[in-house]
C-alpha cells in the first residue's frame, strides 16, 4: 500500500481517505486518528492547515507581521522573517491561514499534556521559545539545577557545544566555578545525534570537535553535556579534554540518564543501543574514561523545565518517558474528585449535606431523572462529538467562533461592496423525510435542507454567507443525528457557506421514535445595488433553464401517494425505465446552484431568476415577473426525470396538476437579454450543469404559458 516508510505519507493517506469531508474536515478526522508525536503543515489551493498532536509533544508555534502569516516547529524561524506576533498551536489544535487571515478549525487544548522534554535539552535551538518558555532559560535552569543537585570541586566549567553551552552557563552561574570555552565546534558539519549509523557519528564526532588547550591543560574541568544516549561521544569527548592536559574531567550531564527508546522518535536509538539501559553508573563511567560522572535528576529535570514555563503563564507537564519508561499517553486520564457514573446514593455524589431534603420528597420511590423522562443528554452529547468534524469542516474565513457556544459570529467579507445587504431565507423538507424514515438513509437529507433555504437566497443575486440548522426529534440516536447533520454540512461545502450554529431538540411524545424534522435558515450578502429583484425583466428577454436532480423538495405528499399508495411500490422497487429503487430516486437531493449562479453573475447581466419549489412551474416564475410580463415555456426544451413521468401514469395525474406542483426537471431559471442567451448556456455548462433555452418573456399579466409537448 505504502511507497516509502516515511509517516507524512500516512498523514496523507489518512486525510486523502476523509477527503469527502472537505480538506479542514479530512484533516480533522486524521488528528483524531493518529497517535503519537508530531506537528504538520498541509498546503491546499489557497490555504495553509496545521496541526499539533493531542498531547502537545512537538512544538508549533503560529505567527504574523507585515509579511504575512507563517507556522514553524520552531519559533526561531519565524524571527527570520519578521513575524514577532506569535503563539504556541495548542494541543490538538487545527488551524487555517489564508489571505483573510487565521481560522481556528479546531481550538485543541490550552495546555499541552506532555511537551517532550527532549524539546528543551537538546532538539529545540537556544533561541527559540516553545509554550512559553525560552528554551535558553531553560537550559540555564537545568545547569543551575545539577549544580545544586550534584557540586563538584574544579577549576573551569567546560560546555560541550552547542546543545550543552546554556547548560554549562547555569552550572558555572550556580556554582560559581568560572567558565571557559574548552571545545570548538566546526560549523560546517550537522547534528551527529541523528545519524543513522554509529560509524558515521564516530566520524561526525572527530571532525566536529576540537579541544582549546589553554583552558584546559592543568585543570579540574566540568564538562557539561546536554545527554549521554550511546556513550561513545562522551567517551570521545573525555578523551579530547585529556589530550588538552586537564587534569581531571568530571562529566556532568543535564539530563537524566536515558534508559527507554523514545517510542515517538525519529532515528532515535533503539533499547539495545542506549548505554544506560544496559549499565551501570559504575560501568559507563569506565566506559567513557572521566573522574566522575553525574546525571540530574528526573525531578529537578521537570522542575527547572517547568519553572520557566509556569514563569510565563503557561503550565504543561514535561514527558519524560526515554528516562522513566512512562510517556504521557500510557497515564490514565482521571478526573480529580470524579463522580462513579453508576452510583445510585447522595452521598457518592458528595450531596451529603441536602441528602435528607432531596430523599425525603421521593421516599420510597427511585428518583427521577431527565432520561427517564425521555431526555438523554448524554446522547445528545455523543451526537455533537460524532458531527463535529463535519461542522468545522464548512468553515469559512469569516467564522469567528467554533462549535458550542450560544451564538455563532460570523465576519463577513465586503469588500468591494458600498453598501451590502443581508439577504435570508428558511425552509424545510416536508414529506420527503417520511421516505428517510422508511428506508433508513439520513445522510442527504441536510442538503435538501441547506438546497431549499441557499438557493431561494440566491435568487436575490446573494452569496451564501452561513446556515444554521434545527432538528426536532422524539427519541435523539447520536448516529441519526450525525448522519443528518454530515448532509447539511456536505450541502455547505457545496454551497460554498459556513454552518455556524444549530439545534437538536428532543422531544418525547411528540414525534415517534425514529422520526424528526429539520429546518434551515440561510443568511446571504449582496450590494444593494447589484440585487436582482426582476424588475429590468422586459418582453423579448431568454429564460435559460437549469436541470433538476429529480422531485427535490417538493410535491412529496402527492409523489408518496402516486407511487405508493395508488400504485402499490415498495421502495425498494425498481420500475422500468426509472433506472433505480423508488427509495433511490425519491432521495435523490436537492441540486444546490450557488457555486454555477455566482459564476454568471460576475459574467453577465442578469435580470431575474427563480427556484422552482412548491408550486412548481406554475406559481413560481410569476414571482419575480414584473407587471405587464409573462413568461412563455417550451415543455419541449428540456428532458424531464424519469420519476416525474412515473407519478403521472401511477395515479392518472393530469398534466395541468404535475406542472402546478413539480419542478418538472427544472429547478432553476435565470432570465437574461437575447444576446447574451447563449454565453449563459455555455458559462453554467462549463460549471457542470446542465442547462438551455427553455422560453421567453412575453407581455402579459404575470402568469407563465405553456407551449409545445415534452420529449
Amino acid at each position: 500500500m505504502f511507497q516509502s516508510d516515511s509517516d507524512s505519507e500516512v498523514v496523507g493517506c489518512l486525510i486523502a481517505r476523509h477527503y469527502s469531508h472537505g480538506m479542514g474536515g479530512a484533516i480533522e478526522r486524521a488528528v483524531d486518528e493518529l497517535a503519537g508525536a508530531y506537528s504538520f503543515v498541509v498546503l491546499y489551493e489557497n490555504s495553509v492547515y496545521a496541526a499539533r498532536d493531542r498531547w502537545g509533544f512537538r512544538p508549533l508555534v503560529l505567527g504574523s507581521g507585515e509579511a504575512g502569516y507563517g507556522v514553524a516547529s520552531e519559533s526561531c524561524a519565524l524571527d527570520v522573517l519578521s513575524l514577532t506576533d506569535r503563539r504556541d498551536v495548542r494541543a490538538g489544535e487545527i488551524v487555517e491561514i489564508t489571505r483573510s487571515g487565521v481560522r481556528t478549525v479546531r481550538r485543541g487544548e490550552d495546555k499541552p499534556a506532555g511537551v517532550c522534554a527532549f524539546e528543551y535539552i537538546y532538539f529545540a535551538r537556544p533561541d527559540s521559545v516553545i509554550d512559553g518558555a525560552s528554551v535558553d532559560s531553560a537550559r540555564e535552569a537545568l545547569g543551575a539545577q545539577l549544580a545544586r543537585e550534584c557540586p563538584i570541586e574544579a577549576d573551569v566549567v567546560v560546555a560541550v557545544p552547542d546543545s550543552g553551552i546554556s547548560a554549562a552557563q547555569g552550572y558555572s552561574a550556580e556554582s560559581g566555578i568560572p567558565y571557559q570555552r574548552g571545545l570548538v565546534r566546526n560549523r560546517y558539519l550537522g547534528r551527529t545525534f541523528i545519524r543513522p549509523a554509529q560509524g558515521q557519528r564516530e566520524l561526525g564526532v572527530r571532525l566536529k570537535l576540537n579541544a582549546v588547550e589553554r583552558s584546559c591543560a592543568g585543570k579540574r574541568v566540568v564538562l557539561v553535556d546536554d545527554s549521554i544516549v550511546r556513550g561513545t561521544t562522551a567517551a570521545r569527548l573525555v578523551d579530547l579534554m585529556r589530550r588538552a592536559g586537564a587534569r581531571e574531567v568530571h562529566m556532568a550531564i543535564a539530563s537524566p540518564p536515558v534508559t527507554h527508546s523514545c517510542r515517538y522518535g525519529i532515528s532515535t536509538a533503539g533499547s539495545d543501543e542506549l548505554v544506560a539501559a544496559s549499565k551501570s553508573h559504575d560501568e559507563i563511567l569506565k566506559m567513557i574514561g572521566a573522574d566522575s560522572l553525574h546525571h540530574i535528576s528526573v525531578e529537578g529535570m521537570e522542575q527547572a523545565i517547568l519553572s520557566k514555563v509556569a514563569a510565563n503563564g503557561y503550565g504543561p507537564s514535561v514527558c519524560t518517558g526515554c528516562f522513566t519508561g512512562t510517556f504521557m499517553d500510557q497515564a490514565p486520564a482521571q478526573a480529580e474528585g470524579a463522580v462513579d457514573g453508576t452510583a445510585d446514593s447522595c452521598e457518592a455524589v458528595n450531596t451529603r449535606d441536602t441528602c435528607g431534603a432531596c430523599c425525603a420528597a421521593g421516599a420510597g420511590t427511585a428518583p427521577l431523572t431527565y432520561r427517564d423522562s425521555g431526555v438523554d443528554i448524554d446522547e445528545g452529547n455523543r451526537a455533537v462529538e460524532l458531527m463535529k468534524a463535519s461542522v468545522r469542516s464548512t468553515f469559512t474565513a469569516g467564522v469567528l467562533t467554533d462549535i458550542g457556544g450560544f451564538g455563532g459570529l460570523f465576519r463577513p467579507d465586503l469588500a468591494g461592496m458600498k453598501d451590502p445587504v443581508l439577504v435570508s431565507g428558511t425552509d424545510g423538507v416536508g414529506t420527503k423525510l417520511k421516505v428517510a424514515f422508511a428506508t433508513g438513509k439520513h445522510n442527504t437529507i441536510g442538503i435538501d435542507a441547506v438546497a431549499m433555504c441557499v438557493n431561494d437566497v440566491l435568487v436575490s443575486g446573494a452569496r451564501p454567507l452561513f446556515f444554521l440548522d434545527y432538528i426536532g426529534c422524539g427519541r435523539l440516536e447520536a448516529e441519526q443525528i450525525a448522519a443528518i447533520v454530515d448532509g447539511v454540512a456536505e450541502g455547505c461545502r457545496r454551497a460554498g457557506c459556513a454552518l455556524i450554529g444549530g439545534e437538536t431538540a428532543e422531544m418525547p411524545g411528540f414525534y415517534a421514535d425514529g422520526e424528526y424534522d429539520i429546518a434551515g435558515f440561510a443568511v446571504g450578502v449582496a450590494d444593494r445595488s447589484s440585487i436582482i429583484d426582476g424588475s429590468r425583466i422586459a418582453p423579448g428577454d431568454v429564460v435559460v433553464g437549469l436541470r433538476s436532480s429529480g422531485l427535490h423538495s417538493n410535491g412529496y405528499s402527492l409523489a408518496r401517494k402516486a407511487l405508493l399508495d395508488v400504485a402499490g411500490y415498495d421502495l425498494d422497487d425498481v420500475p422500468p425505465g426509472l433506472g433505480c429503487s423508488v427509495g433511490q430516486a425519491m432521495l435523490e437531493p436537492t441540486r444546490i446552484y450557488a457555486r454555477p449562479i455566482l459564476s454568471l453573475m460576475r459574467e453577465l447581466d442578469v435580470l431575474g431568476m427563480a427556484h422552482i419549489t412548491g408550486g412548481g412551474l406554475v406559481e413560481n416564475p410569476p414571482r419575480v415577473l414584473p407587471e405587464g410580463t409573462a413568461m412563455e415555456l417550451d415543455l419541449g426544451s428540456w428532458q424531464r426525470p424519469a420519476i416525474f413521468d412515473l407519478v403521472q401514469s401511477s395515479a392518472n395525474v393530469t398534466t395541468a396538476e404535475m406542472l402546478r406542483v413539480f419542478n418538472m426537471g427544472i429547478g432553476f431559471m435565470v432570465i437574461v437579454k437575447p444576446d447574451q442567451a447563449l454565453k449563459a448556456v455555455e458559462i453554467l455548462s462549463h460549471a457542470g450543469e446542465e442547462a438551455g433555452i427553455i422560453g421567453r418573456i412575453i407581455e402579459g399579466n404575470r402568469q407563465v404559458v405553456f407551449r409545445g409537448c415534452r420529449q
